[in-house]
Protein backbone atom coordinates (compact mmCIF):
# COMPACT_ATOMS: atom_id res chain seq x y z
CA UNK A 1 0.00 0.00 0.00
CA UNK A 2 2.83 2.41 0.85
CA UNK A 3 4.22 1.91 -2.64
CA UNK A 4 0.99 3.27 -4.11
CA UNK A 5 1.13 6.41 -1.97
CA UNK A 6 4.60 7.68 -2.86
CA UNK A 7 3.70 8.94 -6.38
CA UNK A 8 7.07 7.75 -7.65
CA UNK A 9 5.72 7.44 -11.18
CA UNK A 10 4.98 11.16 -11.39
CA UNK A 11 7.37 12.76 -8.89
CA UNK A 12 10.59 12.27 -10.86
CA UNK A 13 12.58 14.77 -8.79
CA UNK A 14 12.04 13.46 -5.27
CA UNK A 15 10.84 9.86 -5.53
CA UNK A 16 13.48 7.96 -7.48
CA UNK A 17 12.69 4.25 -7.51
CA UNK A 18 15.01 3.14 -10.31
CA UNK A 19 17.22 0.17 -9.41
CA UNK A 20 20.10 -0.14 -11.92
CA UNK A 21 21.62 -3.28 -10.40
CA UNK A 22 18.20 -4.96 -10.60
CA UNK A 23 17.83 -3.98 -14.27
CA UNK A 24 21.26 -5.35 -15.05
CA UNK A 25 21.43 -8.49 -12.94
CA UNK A 26 17.95 -9.83 -12.10
CA UNK A 27 18.13 -13.53 -13.00
CA UNK A 28 14.90 -13.50 -15.02
CA UNK A 29 16.10 -10.58 -17.16
CA UNK A 30 19.41 -12.35 -17.71
CA UNK A 31 17.56 -15.49 -18.76
CA UNK A 32 15.39 -13.66 -21.29
CA UNK A 33 18.35 -11.79 -22.76
CA UNK A 34 19.84 -15.19 -23.52
CA UNK A 35 16.54 -16.69 -24.66
CA UNK A 36 15.87 -13.79 -27.03
CA UNK A 37 19.55 -13.52 -27.92
CA UNK A 38 18.93 -9.82 -27.49
CA UNK A 39 21.76 -7.60 -28.68
CA UNK A 40 21.94 -3.82 -28.74
CA UNK A 41 23.91 -2.01 -31.42
CA UNK A 42 25.01 1.52 -30.56
CA UNK A 43 26.64 3.96 -33.03
CA UNK A 44 30.39 4.36 -32.58
CA UNK A 45 31.20 7.45 -30.55
CA UNK A 46 27.70 7.90 -29.13
CA UNK A 47 28.18 10.28 -26.19
CA UNK A 48 24.92 12.17 -25.91
CA UNK A 49 23.98 13.12 -22.35
CA UNK A 50 20.30 13.93 -22.92
CA UNK A 51 18.08 12.47 -25.64
CA UNK A 52 14.63 11.25 -26.48
CA UNK A 53 15.21 7.62 -27.44
CA UNK A 54 12.31 6.22 -29.47
CA UNK A 55 11.87 2.48 -30.01
CA UNK A 56 9.98 0.95 -32.93
CA UNK A 57 7.89 -1.11 -33.27
CA UNK A 58 6.02 -1.66 -30.02
CA UNK A 59 5.23 -5.31 -30.67
CA UNK A 60 2.64 -7.44 -28.89
CA UNK A 61 4.23 -7.28 -25.46
CA UNK A 62 7.29 -4.98 -25.68
CA UNK A 63 9.18 -7.66 -23.73
CA UNK A 64 12.45 -6.33 -25.06
CA UNK A 65 12.01 -2.97 -23.34
CA UNK A 66 12.13 -4.39 -19.82
CA UNK A 67 15.40 -6.23 -20.39
CA UNK A 68 16.86 -3.42 -22.50
CA UNK A 69 17.24 -0.98 -19.61
CA UNK A 70 20.03 -2.98 -17.98
CA UNK A 71 21.86 -3.36 -21.29
CA UNK A 72 21.85 0.38 -21.99
CA UNK A 73 23.37 1.08 -18.58
CA UNK A 74 26.51 -0.72 -19.72
CA UNK A 75 26.50 0.19 -23.42
CA UNK A 76 25.84 3.94 -23.14
CA UNK A 77 27.67 5.21 -20.04
CA UNK A 78 26.73 8.82 -20.78
CA UNK A 79 23.06 7.92 -20.22
CA UNK A 80 23.52 5.34 -17.45
CA UNK A 81 20.76 5.71 -14.89
CA UNK A 82 19.44 8.81 -16.65
CA UNK A 83 16.75 7.36 -18.94
CA UNK A 84 13.13 7.45 -17.80
CA UNK A 85 10.80 5.31 -19.88
CA UNK A 86 7.28 6.58 -20.47
CA UNK A 87 4.82 3.85 -19.52
CA UNK A 88 1.03 3.50 -19.58
CA UNK A 89 -0.64 4.68 -16.38
CA UNK A 90 -2.42 1.36 -15.90
CA UNK A 91 0.90 -0.44 -15.27
CA UNK A 92 1.41 1.55 -12.07
CA UNK A 93 -1.89 0.29 -10.66
CA UNK A 94 -1.04 -3.39 -10.86
CA UNK A 95 0.66 -5.15 -7.93
CA UNK A 96 4.18 -6.42 -8.67
CA UNK A 97 3.99 -4.91 -12.18
CA UNK A 98 4.18 -1.47 -10.56
CA UNK A 99 7.39 -2.34 -8.76
CA UNK A 100 9.02 -3.92 -11.81
CA UNK A 101 8.05 -0.91 -13.89
CA UNK A 102 9.49 1.58 -11.42
CA UNK A 103 12.65 -0.40 -10.78
CA UNK A 104 13.41 -0.51 -14.51
CA UNK A 105 13.27 3.26 -14.85
CA UNK A 106 9.67 3.93 -15.91
CA UNK A 107 7.50 6.95 -15.18
CA UNK A 108 3.93 7.81 -16.06
CA UNK A 109 3.50 8.71 -19.73
CA UNK A 110 1.46 11.86 -19.15
CA UNK A 111 2.86 15.02 -20.74
CA UNK A 112 3.54 16.89 -17.49
CA UNK A 113 5.73 14.04 -16.24
CA UNK A 114 7.68 13.90 -19.52
CA UNK A 115 8.29 17.64 -19.28
CA UNK A 116 9.53 17.27 -15.71
CA UNK A 117 11.95 14.54 -16.78
CA UNK A 118 13.53 16.81 -19.38
CA UNK A 119 13.53 19.82 -17.06
CA UNK A 120 15.64 17.83 -14.61
CA UNK A 121 18.21 17.04 -17.28
CA UNK A 122 17.20 13.41 -17.70
CA UNK A 123 16.52 11.54 -20.93
CA UNK A 124 13.27 10.01 -22.12
CA UNK A 125 12.73 6.56 -23.56
CA UNK A 126 9.48 6.11 -25.45
CA UNK A 127 7.63 3.67 -27.68
CA UNK A 128 5.75 6.23 -29.78
CA UNK A 129 3.34 3.74 -31.35
CA UNK A 130 1.81 3.02 -27.94
CA UNK A 131 -1.28 0.88 -27.48
CA UNK A 132 -2.55 1.69 -30.98
CA UNK A 133 0.54 0.15 -32.56
CA UNK A 134 0.54 -2.72 -30.07
CA UNK A 135 -3.01 -3.59 -31.06
CA UNK A 136 -2.13 -3.57 -34.77
CA UNK A 137 0.92 -5.81 -34.44
CA UNK A 138 0.84 -8.57 -37.05
CA UNK A 139 3.27 -11.46 -37.09
CA UNK A 140 5.93 -10.98 -39.74
CA UNK A 141 4.83 -7.48 -40.77
CA UNK A 142 7.21 -4.58 -40.15
CA UNK A 143 4.78 -1.76 -39.43
CA UNK A 144 4.90 1.31 -37.21
CA UNK A 145 2.15 3.75 -36.28
CA UNK A 146 3.92 7.09 -36.38
CA UNK A 147 2.51 9.73 -38.74
CA UNK A 148 0.11 11.09 -36.12
CA UNK A 149 2.53 10.84 -33.19
CA UNK A 150 3.53 14.47 -32.76
CA UNK A 151 3.92 14.55 -28.97
CA UNK A 152 7.46 13.21 -28.57
CA UNK A 153 8.67 15.38 -31.44
CA UNK A 154 7.14 18.49 -29.90
CA UNK A 155 8.86 17.71 -26.60
CA UNK A 156 12.20 17.42 -28.37
CA UNK A 157 11.77 20.81 -30.04
CA UNK A 158 10.53 22.57 -26.91
CA UNK A 159 13.57 21.43 -24.91
CA UNK A 160 16.11 21.28 -27.73
CA UNK A 161 16.83 17.60 -27.10
CA UNK A 162 18.03 15.29 -29.92
CA UNK A 163 15.69 12.57 -31.17
CA UNK A 164 17.30 9.14 -31.44
CA UNK A 165 15.47 6.50 -33.52
CA UNK A 166 15.90 2.80 -32.74
CA UNK A 167 14.51 -0.19 -34.59
CA UNK A 168 13.92 -3.55 -32.95
CA UNK A 169 14.50 -6.32 -35.50
CA UNK A 170 12.70 -9.54 -34.61
CA UNK A 171 10.09 -7.84 -32.47
CA UNK A 172 7.13 -8.61 -34.76
CA UNK A 173 8.16 -12.26 -35.06
CA UNK A 174 8.07 -13.09 -31.35
CA UNK A 175 4.37 -14.03 -31.37
CA UNK A 176 1.66 -15.19 -33.72
CA UNK A 177 -1.18 -12.68 -33.54
CA UNK A 178 -4.95 -12.79 -33.80
CA UNK A 179 -7.67 -10.28 -34.64
CA UNK A 180 -10.13 -11.96 -32.25
CA UNK A 181 -12.38 -9.41 -30.50
CA UNK A 182 -10.53 -6.65 -32.32
CA UNK A 183 -13.40 -4.16 -32.10
CA UNK A 184 -13.73 -4.69 -28.35
CA UNK A 185 -10.00 -4.39 -27.79
CA UNK A 186 -9.90 -1.22 -29.88
CA UNK A 187 -12.65 0.25 -27.72
CA UNK A 188 -10.66 -0.58 -24.56
CA UNK A 189 -7.66 1.27 -25.96
CA UNK A 190 -9.73 4.33 -26.86
CA UNK A 191 -11.79 4.46 -23.68
CA UNK A 192 -9.38 3.22 -21.02
CA UNK A 193 -5.94 3.28 -22.63
CA UNK A 194 -5.64 -0.46 -22.01
CA UNK A 195 -4.45 -2.90 -24.67
CA UNK A 196 -5.29 -6.58 -24.34
CA UNK A 197 -2.98 -8.44 -26.75
CA UNK A 198 -4.14 -11.75 -28.21
CA UNK A 199 -0.97 -13.58 -29.13
CA UNK A 200 0.66 -16.97 -28.78
CA UNK A 201 3.99 -18.56 -29.48
CA UNK A 202 5.87 -21.69 -28.52
CA UNK A 203 3.62 -24.80 -28.57
CA UNK A 204 0.64 -22.50 -29.09
CA UNK A 205 0.85 -21.20 -25.54
CA UNK A 206 -0.59 -17.67 -25.06
CA UNK A 207 2.06 -15.01 -24.51
CA UNK A 208 4.88 -17.57 -24.76
CA UNK A 209 7.45 -15.97 -27.11
CA UNK A 210 9.02 -17.77 -30.01
CA UNK A 211 12.83 -18.18 -29.93
CA UNK A 212 13.53 -15.31 -32.32
CA UNK A 213 16.72 -13.25 -31.96
CA UNK A 214 16.20 -9.59 -31.09
CA UNK A 215 18.51 -6.89 -32.39
CA UNK A 216 17.97 -3.35 -31.16
CA UNK A 217 19.69 -0.99 -33.59
CA UNK A 218 20.12 2.56 -32.33
CA UNK A 219 20.51 5.30 -34.92
CA UNK A 220 22.35 8.59 -35.01
CA UNK A 221 20.84 11.55 -33.09
CA UNK A 222 18.56 13.85 -35.06
CA UNK A 223 19.29 17.31 -33.71
CA UNK A 224 16.53 19.90 -33.48
CA UNK A 225 16.50 23.65 -32.96
CA UNK A 226 15.09 24.59 -29.58
CA UNK A 227 11.80 26.48 -29.70
CA UNK A 228 9.61 26.62 -26.54
CA UNK A 229 6.53 27.32 -28.65
CA UNK A 230 6.85 25.43 -31.94
CA UNK A 231 4.14 25.74 -34.57
CA UNK A 232 2.22 22.72 -35.83
CA UNK A 233 4.01 23.08 -39.14
CA UNK A 234 7.41 23.02 -37.46
CA UNK A 235 6.53 19.89 -35.49
CA UNK A 236 5.17 18.18 -38.62
CA UNK A 237 8.36 19.02 -40.53
CA UNK A 238 10.61 17.54 -37.85
CA UNK A 239 8.41 14.45 -37.62
CA UNK A 240 8.85 13.94 -41.35
CA UNK A 241 12.63 14.21 -40.94
CA UNK A 242 12.43 11.67 -38.15
CA UNK A 243 10.37 9.27 -40.26
CA UNK A 244 12.97 9.49 -43.03
CA UNK A 245 15.76 8.78 -40.51
CA UNK A 246 13.89 5.75 -39.14
CA UNK A 247 13.22 4.38 -42.62
CA UNK A 248 16.88 4.83 -43.56
CA UNK A 249 17.94 3.06 -40.34
CA UNK A 250 15.66 0.12 -41.15
CA UNK A 251 16.79 -0.17 -44.76
CA UNK A 252 20.48 0.06 -43.87
CA UNK A 253 20.27 -2.80 -41.36
CA UNK A 254 17.49 -5.16 -42.44
CA UNK A 255 19.72 -7.46 -44.50
CA UNK A 256 22.27 -7.72 -41.69
CA UNK A 257 19.68 -9.18 -39.33
CA UNK A 258 17.90 -11.46 -41.78
CA UNK A 259 15.05 -9.31 -43.07
CA UNK A 260 16.35 -8.23 -46.48
CA UNK A 261 13.05 -8.94 -48.23
CA UNK A 262 10.89 -6.91 -45.88
CA UNK A 263 9.71 -3.33 -46.26
CA UNK A 264 8.80 -0.97 -43.45
CA UNK A 265 5.23 0.29 -43.49
CA UNK A 266 4.76 3.63 -41.72
CA UNK A 267 1.20 4.81 -41.09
Amino acid sequence: MISYLDDAEINVANKVRTWPSFSKGFWLFTFFRRFYRQHVHVPVGFKETQVILALHPHGCMADYRVILDGQLIELIPSLAGKIRWLAASVLFRLPIVRELTLWTGCVDARRSVAESVLQHGLSIGVLPGGEAEQLRTTHGTESVYLRKRFGFVKLAIRFGVPLVPAYVFGCVDLYYTSTACFALRTALVRKLGVCVPVCYGTWGVPMAPLPVPINVVIGQPLRVTRNPTPSDEEVAAVLEQYICALKALFDANKATYGYAERELLIT
